[in-house]
């Protein structure tokens, strides 16, 4: 019987070949693992989900005219206006893009606002009311502000924070055209608000900067050139920070809103978690609207907030936040009820 052959090339694999290429991965690579991993979904499906335009969607302002008459002068136009039944005054256009609408005389004179219904979905969560004091942290462009005013009637106390100058001018143009009268438009950095307005607002809206995952379009040019798991990370140090800052201004019996237009667990869940590990007094309460029956049809947009991913724990009561999911009715996005007990 002949000796056994002893093998001595063990820093090598048995079936390794020199002339194979190496593989590597591409950002698109990584965004679609990414992606399928955080909405539990084959990556195959992906790349359709994020490859979708959005639909256009209106709210008339009834602090700049009557909505019924604005309604009127745009079914007058041509518009096919689509209700939707969860949010008052707000419309699909159905025939008309963005671009088209945003030049006629009507958005000029502020009759109606642009925006997306995940948007409008946070301000309506907020539920904020006549003579609450209200802070929107990060406020440009100032979509939820004016939303805000237009819901309270002009009759909240509203301060519009923004951390750069070049995004207050373009907030107080907003403002100014869509009629937000309440308004104080402040210049600060967010994670100095807790040390100024200690329990001072009834409700605070924190819709943090992000990584954008929720706006980005596969079709586009380019379209992951600002997208990055080093940004992610970096961006959630900063939104622990604003978030935190945000809770310690409401007063006792206040509610947080925590929104961003991201998918990413460490800038929404992990963020959730850092308050709640820190202030007992924290709590994340249902989402009303959402569990509505008219909410019902966009109910399948949605989905829980994730306790578990990557190895990471979340509070348990994440799971009654919510992650919408991209598509062509809303754009992606996480939203988060807080309240200060």
């Amino acid at each position: 019987m002949g000796r056994k052959r002893v093998r001595n090339n063990y820093k090598k694999p048995r079936d390794f070949n020199p002339n194979t290429p190496e593989k590597y991965f591409t950002k698109d690579d990584v965004f679609v693992s990414r992606m399928a991993s955080i909405l539990r979904i084959p990556k195959a499906k992906v790349l359709n989900i994020f490859n979708q335009r959005a639909r256009t969607t209106i709210r008339l302002n009834g602090l700049r005219g009557d909505v019924k008459e604005t309604y009127k002068l745009l079914k007058a136009r041509g518009y096919e206006l689509e209700s939707i039944l969860w949010s008052p005054n707000t419309y699909f256009v159905n025939n008309k893009d963005k671009a088209e609408i945003s030049q006629i005389e009507e958005y000029r004179h502020g009759l109606f606002y642009i925006q997306d219904l995940s948007s409008i979905l946070a301000a309506l969560v907020l539920d904020a009311k006549p003579k609450d004091k209200v802070l929107d942290m990060c406020s440009a462009p100032g979509s939820k502000t004016t939303h805000i005013a237009d819901l309270t009637n002009n009759k909240a106390i509203i301060m519009a924070n923004e951390l750069e100058v070049s995004r207050t001018n373009s907030l107080r143009n907003v403002i100014e055209q869509f009629g937000a009268e309440n308004t104080k438009i402040t210049l600060s950095d967010g994670r100095e608000f807790g040390k100024k307005y200690p329990d001072y607002f009834d409700k605070v809206l924190l819709d943090a900067p992000c990584s954008g995952e929720g706006r980005i379009y596969m079709r586009g040019p380019k379209p992951l050139r600002f997208w990055s798991i080093k940004k992610i990370k970096s961006l959630s140090m900063v939104q622990e920070e604003l978030i935190e800052s945000a809770f310690i201004t409401l007063k006792t019996g206040g509610t947080l809103l925590y929104s961003t237009c991201t998918l990413e667990p460490e800038e929404n869940e992990a963020v959730i978690t850092s308050l709640l590990r820190k202030h007992k007094n924290a709590q994340v309460v249902e989402l009303e609207l959402v569990n509505s029956n008219l909410f019902k049809q966009f109910k399948k947009f949605t989905s829980p907030g994730i306790t578990h991913w990557s190895g990471k724990d979340y509070d348990p009561s994440v799971k009654k936040s919510i992650r919408i999911l991209p598509s062509s009715e809303m754009m992606g996005f996480y939203i988060a009820k807080i309240v200060k007990k």
